[in-house]
């Protein structure tokens, strides 16, 4: 507990407080949140307590910044919010119009409208049933579920029983059992995970099917994986996202986690997953990216700079540094993530590794959101970099965004420097755990979308590489010398 002396406020901007705004989506489900002007309806985008966003079609009035506008701001057929708005913007949004809009004499109550939804969805629910999800989703989908559910109840059943058979033997019982099973699982457990993709991608462009297919799956399936660490922790989000640093340790370790064997096997195959298998090998060709640059700066008698963004653990560096046959010399990282936990295990990791090591080296930390990196690339201060890698946060970016941050990463690169950013691939026929068991969604591209991210003037070399798991492509992009 601190004292009130201990306590901080804001820094610089962060001085003048303004409501955070949230998107419409993430606060009130199914697109339920509208706004309502001279009788026409438009989809809410964004919301705070002062002002909202809407998206516009071409037909719509053009409005002009300062027009006042009555507006009635509903959550189903609810009015949260009646009265007048200011314009006070329009943007071109992925060829769209947004028209964001200031409140007068009043706010947005949105712990209401959050009610409002919350209300509304339960009324549904009692009234409707399982069958409004029901309905749907496609016979396709709810076939291989019922596969899927079927397969994992009769091995919860299965090794349930004989994990009580066996309880009175020696501790490593359990896990001998688990491997036993692992194998001979692991080849129909893929068939029934391939057989689920399949049948939910005709729907991936029918968002109302998705959250129905998503909820009967995390209704009948996603509750039973849950004795898989690596799941629990995937799907609970303690941290607010999915691929914490503490689901990334779990992965990087690909052991026998778990209390039971039924949670070891599942826990061990979650892992064996190619997006899971991925992290792994996209860390060695990091380690293998680093080693190369480094050798480069040896021969030219030059220190290494290097910065990762959105380090999570540093895994890599931690390898890197103990694995090196000789100390390392000469090589100074800049961790950088949005999660103070993450960053506190980090550089306990590293340091650790460079005193154990004696290595002549360097580490420091940067505690900064990625959005306050995107919208302030100046964020990043000191000398320019010879490699920036970034291997896990532009599998969640729009395009836009990822081609303004490649860009600004790409302006702290020095001349000769390298830059790596790794991307999901698509198409792929993996993406079924992570998306409708997990809710953890990731953009996926494919090579020609990656190439976007590289900035229009465009650097002397560029170049895909795809890690040794085929579940990332690598764009790399070298700065002229």
């Amino acid at each position: 507990m601190r004292s009130y002396e201990e306590l901080l406020g804001g820094f610089g901007q962060a001085i003048a407080f303004r409501a955070r705004r949230q998107l419409a989506r993430e606060l009130v489900r199914e697109n339920a949140a509208s706004i309502v002007i001279d009788g026409v309806s438009f989809t809410l985008y964004d919301m705070a307590m002062g002002g909202v966003s809407f998206i516009a079609p071409a037909q719509a009035p053009r409005w002009q910044v300062d027009d006042v506008l009555d507006v009635d701001i509903r959550v189903h057929a609810t009015s949260a919010f009646h009265g007048r708005a200011r314009v006070a913007r329009e943007e071109r949004v992925y060829g769209k119009r947004r028209v964001g809009l200031q409140l007068i004499g009043g706010f947005l109550d949105l712990h209401e409208m959050q009610r409002l939804d919350e209300e509304e969805s339960l009324a549904r629910d009692l009234a409707e049933g399982p069958e409004r999800i029901f309905a749907r989703v496609p016979e396709a989908y709810r076939e291989a579920l019922a596969r899927a559910v079927h397969f994992v109840a009769f091995y919860q059943r299965s090794l349930g029983y004989h994990e009580a058979r066996i309880a009175d033997d020696a501790h490593s019982a359990r896990g001998d059992l688990a491997r036993r099973a692992i194998a001979a699982i692991r080849p129909r457990w893929d068939e029934v995970r391939f057989a689920a993709a399949a049948a939910c991608r005709p729907i991936l462009g029918d968002r109302p099917a998705i959250l129905a297919a998503k909820a009967m799956t995390e209704t009948l399936l996603t509750p039973m994986l849950l004795a898989a660490p690596v799941i629990s922790r995937a799907y609970s989000k303690p941290l607010g996202y999915a691929g914490d640093f503490q689901v990334m340790n779990h992965i990087y370790r690909d052991d026998l986690e778990g209390t039971t064997a039924f949670g070891k096997v599942f826990h061990k195959l979650a892992c064996e997953e190619p997006l899971a298998a991925g992290v792994r090998t996209r860390k060695d060709l990091v380690k293998e990216l680093t080693l190369a640059e480094h050798a480069r700066s040896r021969r030219a008698g030059e220190p290494l700079r290097i910065m990762s963004l959105g380090c999570g653990p540093a895994r890599e560096v931690v390898e890197l540094l103990a694995e090196s046959p000789e100390p390392l010399r000469g090589i100074h990282w800049t961790l950088i993530d949005q999660e103070e936990k993450a960053l506190s295990a980090a550089y306990h990791d590293v340091l650790r590794g460079i005193a154990a090591r004696e290595a002549a080296c360097s580490a420091h930390c940067l505690y900064l959101s990625f959005e306050q990196l995107i919208r302030d690339p100046l964020a990043i201060r000191g000398e320019p970099q010879d490699l920036i890698y970034c291997v896990g946060l532009f599998d969640y970016l729009s395009e836009r965004r990822a081609q303004a941050l490649t860009a600004a990463l790409y302006e702290r690169l020095r001349p000769g420097g390298l830059l790596a950013i790794g991307n999901a691939l698509a198409p792929n026929d993996h993406f079924w755990l992570g998306e409708f068991v997990l809710d953890w969604t990731l953009i996926y591209r494919d090579r020609a979308a990656i190439r976007r991210f590289a900035p229009e003037a465009g650097p002397a070399e560029a170049e895909l590489r795809r890690e040794a798991s085929a579940a990332y492509d690598f764009l790399l992009l070298r700065k002229p010398a």
